[in-house]
């Protein structure tokens, strides 16, 4: 067996910290319907009242929720999108178009949030030229 050296632990220390941050960055990837990873109790518990105030129509009450949960959160790009898709209920589309934008600028390496406001302000267009 090797005589390990009193300087061989804090390498091996080291050594398995970055397997473990590596280990931790491929653990599984979250639902594209998840508000940000790092997204707070709060800020969940805001975005599911929120998603039952959208689905209830109540567009208003959802938005307010969202906007709420961005005060907390300014950069959580997931949130924007959100906002982005009541501001279309509401046939705000403008604003819609801005929320997507902001949401997509925040984001810039989640393909998966990149298409849906692509597809979002798609939609936008197509409901603004049908008046």
């Amino acid at each position: 067996m090797p005589v390990l050296t009193p300087n061989f632990y804090p390498l091996r220390f080291v050594l398995l910290l970055i397997v473990l941050v590596i280990a931790a960055c491929a653990g599984p990837q979250k639902s594209e319907q998840a508000p940000a990873p790092k997204a707070g109790r709060a800020v969940t518990s805001l975005l599911a009242k929120a998603d039952t105030r959208a689905q209830a129509g109540e567009w208003g009450q959802a938005a307010a929720l969202l906007e709420r949960a961005l005060r907390i959160e300014p950069r959580n790009a997931w949130l924007w999108h959100h906002l982005a898709t009541v501001r279309f209920q509401q046939k705000r589309y403008a604003q819609a178009v801005s929320l997507a934008n902001k949401s997509s600028s925040l984001a810039p390496g989640d393909a998966a949030l990149q298409e849906k406001n692509r597809r979002l302000v798609e939609e936008v267009r197509q409901a603004a030229d049908r008046g």
